[in-house]
């Protein structure tokens, strides 16, 4: 199968979406098919990296990146919140305009668009003509409001935020457009799901908008040995909407006999606020911040934590819960869009969205429930690791080829079977673009 995929995120050396948009490229290629991604320049350096430490791997020679550029007046847009918007557009026309030529010579099979996964701003490249695979794609779900005390700088992120998704799904007729030409729409969660099928889209499905990453495959469940201070992690980068004061107050709430610690990693725009919020919670004691880490060092912190905890209020599924899942932790969360959906009740306490005060209240009473019953901590982060090994990149792949099966996509590769080879599938040189 001849396949385009769209990533304008696309980078190895990262996570989130950057990461995931490349990691679809990569194992479609490592299942055997030809590939061919269209990308920006950001990640180039570390994708050269990647790709020429596996000069031997099949993969390698089937995967090929086609990096777009757009006028330099729209890079210096991108700096700004709602310049991304206008930097993401032009890149989708020019990226259009180098699809065409490629299909020229090509004769794409498939076209696969993954990132940006944002359901609000489309894909230009339904006009090639060929079957469109789009996401998983989130965009629909929404910061309660209840909540606003916990997100700084509501209006910016939040409010304008609901308003250029408001103003693009009901008068960008691309984006319908687009929908209804879509062979199969992916959606992160159940709410983007339920706006992708009233704008027109025929063929949706909830789909899971990452995997397991390859440093987790084999990994086996880390022997935890409870001790006398239950060691909760948060991992992300400090954006309004991860709302970790959520976090810190819920803490700041728990009962004195408990003998908890917080570490916070992750840096971001809120940075500069994180000193003066354990300072206004009281829990300075019992966090340490130690700002951005490598991913290596999130992994050895994974293994050396009881819990993961981590209340985002906007989100379509966090990579970090299936990092966290995969490394055995058990996981305190709120219990709406991607968490709701996908996390498995086995494996986690979930509080309800409904009052602040209350999840509060109820996050509060989950620590103390989770340093009450270390045994009950073991059997949830066994549940979780279960699930974990069940979403890794290769089950990701043939569950999406068995969605574009059902949708009518033809020429979609048989079910692999146990112990069978990919076939050897070269990718022609092509013009420079």
């Amino acid at each position: 199968m001849k396949l385009l995929l769209s990533a304008y995120a696309c980078d190895p050396a990262h996570g989130g979406e950057s990461g995931i948009g490349f990691h679809w490229g990569w194992q479609m290629a490592q299942r055997g098919q030809q590939v061919w991604c269209l990308t920006t320049t950001w990640g180039r350096e570390a994708i050269d990296e990647y790709m020429a430490a596996r000069p031997n791997d099949p993969a390698t020679a089937r995967l090929q990146f086609v990096y777009v550029t757009v006028p330099a007046f729209f890079e210096f847009l991108y700096q700004w919140q709602f310049g991304v918007y206008i930097h993401y557009m032009v890149w989708q026309f020019m990226a259009l305009r180098v699809a065409r030529k490629l299909d020229q010579q090509v004769n794409f099979d498939v076209v696969h668009h993954a990132t940006y996964s944002s359901l609000k701003m489309g894909s230009w490249l339904w006009r090639l003509g060929k079957p469109l695979v789009y996401g998983p794609v989130g965009g629909a779900q929404k910061a309660p409001i209840a909540f606003r005390r916990y997100v700084p700088d509501w209006f910016r992120t939040e409010t304008l935020r609901s308003a250029v998704t408001w103003v693009l799904t009901r008068f960008d007729p691309n984006l319908r457009q687009h929908l209804r030409h879509c062979s199969l729409v992916l959606a992160s969660n159940d709410e983007s799901a339920d706006l992708a099928r009233r704008l027109g889209a025929r063929h949706v499905r909830v789909f899971l908008d990452t995997g397991l990453p390859e440093a987790f495959y084999g990994a086996k469940l880390p022997e935890r040995h409870p001790g006398p201070v239950l060691k909760l992690l948060w991992v992300g980068r400090l954006y309004p909407n991860k709302a970790l004061p959520l976090v810190l107050d819920a803490l700041s709430r728990v009962a004195p006999r408990v003998r908890y610690h917080l570490t916070v990693l992750g840096d971001g725009p809120m940075a500069p606020r994180v000193p003066g919020w354990l300072a206004q919670y009281g829990v300075a004691d019992h966090v340490t911040w130690r700002g951005s880490v490598p991913w290596s060092e999130v992994c050895v912190q994974m293994h050396s934590h009881d819990v993961f905890f981590f209340t985002s209020l906007r989100e379509s599924f966090a990579s970090q819960f299936m990092e966290a899942m995969a490394t055995g932790l058990p996981i305190i969360t709120v219990n709406h869009q991607g968490a709701r959906t996908f996390i498995p009740a086995t494996a986690s306490i979930k509080v309800p969205v409904d009052n602040p005060d209350e999840t509060v209240e109820a996050l509060a009473r989950a620590v103390e429930y989770l340093y009450d019953h270390p045994q009950e901590r073991l059997a949830m982060g066994r549940a979780g690791y279960e699930f974990a090994l069940r979403q890794t990149w290769p089950d990701r792949i043939e569950r999406l080829f068995d969605l574009m099966r059902e949708a009518g996509i033809p020429n979609v590769p048989a079910p692999r079977t146990i112990g069978a080879a990919p076939e050897p599938a070269p990718v022609p040189e092509l013009v420079e673009q």
